[in-house]
């Protein structure tokens, strides 16, 4: 079984080390942690170092990475990790829970995440390095742009286009054929009942404002 590293170990890092065991495509080798003092005991997996490192972990022959790493209010830290990795040559596979349902008409780029419970259904696009996290569906014909997070419990209707690097909040709803431009966020809870323009806020009650 071929090895993976995992960048970061916070929550989403512990729920894709989770992932990663129930797929048992890949050996989780050990995290790369930047901030040795945020390192709590009883971790299941060695710390092989920081991302100074990463180079010599891939040359080792650790050529499999994940990015463990959030939205973290902004998604140019994953961009910024995946770059990175690219540079050096690491591979950066699909990791999906075995409960997720996935069609076989959908597409799902490198490094992204699919959550436990989650759906993507058919003809449905995901970019590369997304994050869509437990429980959220994604419907028929729903494209979803580079580096954005889809949180837990999130609906997108049939037909959705979110753009790169957005983020919509949990249990938020998109109704069909409407699209979130570039850049945004979407409340928790809130329901998008029309287009959201490049970089802006929106909450509960079509609230709205530029980033």
């Amino acid at each position: 079984m071929e090895k993976i590293v995992i960048l970061g170990m916070g929550g989403h890092a512990k729920s894709l080390a989770d992932v990663l065991e129930r797929q048992q495509a890949y050996e989780v080798a050990g995290y790369v942690v930047n901030d040795a003092s945020s390192v709590k005991e009883g971790c299941p997996y060695p710390i092989l170092g920081n991302d100074s490192d990463l180079e010599r972990i891939y040359q080792s022959g650790i050529t499999n990475a994940a990015v463990g790493v959030g939205y973290l209010g902004k998604s140019d830290v994953r961009e910024r990790l995946w770059a990175v990795l690219e540079r050096i040559g690491f591979r950066l596979p699909v990791v999906c829970d075995p409960s997720a349902i996935v069609s076989d008409s959908a597409q799902v780029g490198e490094g992204s995440f699919i959550g436990k419970g989650a759906i993507v259904n058919a003809n449905a696009s995901v970019g590369k390095m997304c994050i869509v996290n437990t429980g959220a569906i994604l419907e028929h014909d729903c494209q979803v742009g580079d580096f954005s997070h889809i949180s837990v419990g999130t609906v997108l209707c049939g037909e959705v286009t979110i753009g790169k690097s957005v983020f919509v909040g949990a249990n938020a709803t998109v109704v069909q054929c409407l699209s979130i431009g570039d850049g945004s966020v979407v409340g928790a809870g809130t329901t998008i009942r029309k287009n959201v323009k490049a970089n802006r806020i929106t909450w509960s009650g079509d609230k709205v404002k530029q980033l």
